[in-house]
C-alpha cells in the first residue's frame, strides 16, 4: 500500500512539471497569455488524479480484500473523465484540449517510472 502511495505521490509531481510545461508551450506558440490553457490543464489535472486515486481503492480492494468486481469504481472513472471532457467542450474559457490532456499523462509517468531501476530486491528480503 506505501508503494502505490509513493506512485501517487510520484504522479503528482510530475502532473504539475508537464502541466507547467504545456502552459509554457502554449505561452512560446500563442505568443500571448490565455486563462483557458491553465484552466483546462488544471480541471483535466483533478480529473486525472480523482481517476488514480478511484483506480488505487480499486486496486487495494482487489489485492487485500479479494474483492475483484468494482464495476462501480470503473463507472465513477468514466463519469469523471466524461464530465471533464464535456466541461472543456462546454465552458468556452477552458481549453477542450488542455483539459483532455492530463488523461494522458499516467502514460507518460508510468513509463518513467517502469524506466526507473528498481532497488534490489534482496534490500526487501533482508539480503537475501
Amino acid at each position: 500500500m506505501e508503494h502505490l502511495q509513493k506512485e501517487l505521490h510520484f504522479a503528482l509531481r510530475c502532473t504539475i512539471l508537464l502541466d507547467l510545461a504545456i502552459w509554457l508551450l502554449s505561452l512560446v506558440v500563442t505568443k500571448k497569455p490565455e486563462i483557458s490553457v491553465p484552466l483546462g490543464l488544471l480541471l483535466g489535472s483533478i480529473g486525472m488524479y480523482s481517476n488514480l486515486l478511484l483506480l488505487r481503492r480499486s486496486i487495494q480492494n482487489a489485492v487485500y480484500h479479494g474483492k475483484t468486481k468494482d464495476i462501480a469504481g470503473y463507472l465513477i472513472r468514466v463519469l469523471i473523465a466524461s464530465a471533464v471532457i464535456a466541461a472543456g467542450l462546454m465552458l468556452e474559457y477552458v481549453n477542450a484540449v488542455t483539459a483532455v490532456l492530463p488523461f494522458l499523462y499516467p502514460k507518460v509517468i508510468f513509463g518513467i517510472l517502469a524506466t526507473k531501476p528498481e532497488k534490489a530486491k534482496s534490500d526487501k528480503n533482508g539480503g537475501m
